[in-house]
């Protein structure tokens, strides 16, 4: 009898693990809408007075015309995502504060779609965003083609060339991977708030390019899955990752710090971000802070129906 009421109780606390119940820290303040369709809103971002830290970070849902979008009005621009990094399951440790994933406009110079000269750049300065030198990369598509970013720190050049071959000569795949053949693409620097870029040819650098050619900042993750240099003419907006740190409008002390189970750490460009600390998670910008990780696993429907006839079989022994 020892024997069937051992295996009782391990069966049960077996269940019981599985069931448990995953209390899930608060991401945006009491009473606050957390999200605009699909797109999950933490803050300090939020919709509505009082739920949103200032109105850097107001988030406006338009629900008409379909599925609801989220947008960013002051800097005029559509959200993809929202997040509040965890850096101990990052690829990129320790590198980035928050992160927001924006559509943002493609740089065009003598296109069928503009006038003479460059339409597009976008200039967040003053803002709590800046490009993600570790997500973004700078790409340039034309040929005959040197493009490079302006209105950055005098000091740096950031920028690349790309060379005149038709497609039929080399292989898709160098196309798409923007080899530097009629598409190029460079890293760019940390704490870039300005984006704009301009265009000359590469046999003669100092004559300004007459040619369409085409220039932005893209998530490298979306890049690794797009034929940009065919496809860019049909694009308007290709999505950009920008890092956003809330340290010159709130600073949380370090005992403040501690009780919501968080740190701070500081960025390159001089602003600092909170995260939770290793094996908590929550929003630290928040008083209730972050909260110990509790694993959720769903028990299986056969094994449901499995405990049922094993707890009615053990009573029955027992």
């Amino acid at each position: 009898m020892a024997v069937h009421v051992v295996m009782r109780i391990t069966f049960l606390l077996l269940l019981t693990t599985y069931e448990l119940a995953e209390a899930a820290a608060p991401m945006a303040k009491p009473n606050c809408s957390d999200s605009c369709g699909d797109i999950y809103i933490p803050y300090p971002f939020g919709k509505t007075t009082d739920c949103y830290l200032n109105d850097w970070f107001r988030i406006v849902c338009n629900e008409t015309g379909g599925s609801p979008k989220a947008f960013l009005p002051r800097i005029g621009m559509e959200v993809l995502e929202i997040n509040i990094t965890d850096p101990y399951n990052d690829y990129y440790f320790w590198n980035d504060p928050g992160l927001v994933r924006l559509n943002v406009p493609i740089i065009s110079s003598y296109c069928k779609s503009s006038s003479s000269g460059n339409i597009g750049g976008v200039d967040i300065s003053g803002s709590p965003f800046f490009f993600s030198s570790y997500r973004d990369k700078f790409i340039s598509v034309g040929c005959d083609n040197l493009a490079l970013m302006t209105s950055i720190d005098p000091m740096l050049v950031v920028g690349c060339k790309s060379n005149c071959v038709d497609k039929s000569m080399i292989q898709d795949i160098e196309l798409k991977h923007c080899s530097g053949i009629n598409c190029c693409m460079t890293t760019i620097p940390s704490g870039i708030q300005v984006l704009n870029a301009s265009f000359r040819s590469i046999k003669v650098e100092n004559k300004v390019s007459e040619e369409c050619k085409y220039a932005f900042l893209a998530d490298d993750k979306w890049l690794s899955s797009e034929d940009i240099t065919y496809n860019v003419q049909l694009l308007e907006y290709v999505p950009v990752v920008l890092e956003w740190t809330a340290s010159d409008f709130i600073t949380v002390d370090p005992d403040e710090l501690r009780r919501r189970n968080s740190e701070g750490y500081p960025t390159l460009y001089g602003t600092q971000y909170y995260y939770c600390l290793k094996g908590y998670q929550g929003n630290p910008y928040l008083p209730t802070g972050c909260q110990v990780m509790i694993l959720t696993i769903p028990l299986p429907p056969p094994l449901k129906h499995l405990a049922h006839k094993v707890k009615e079989l053990s009573l029955q022994v027992i």
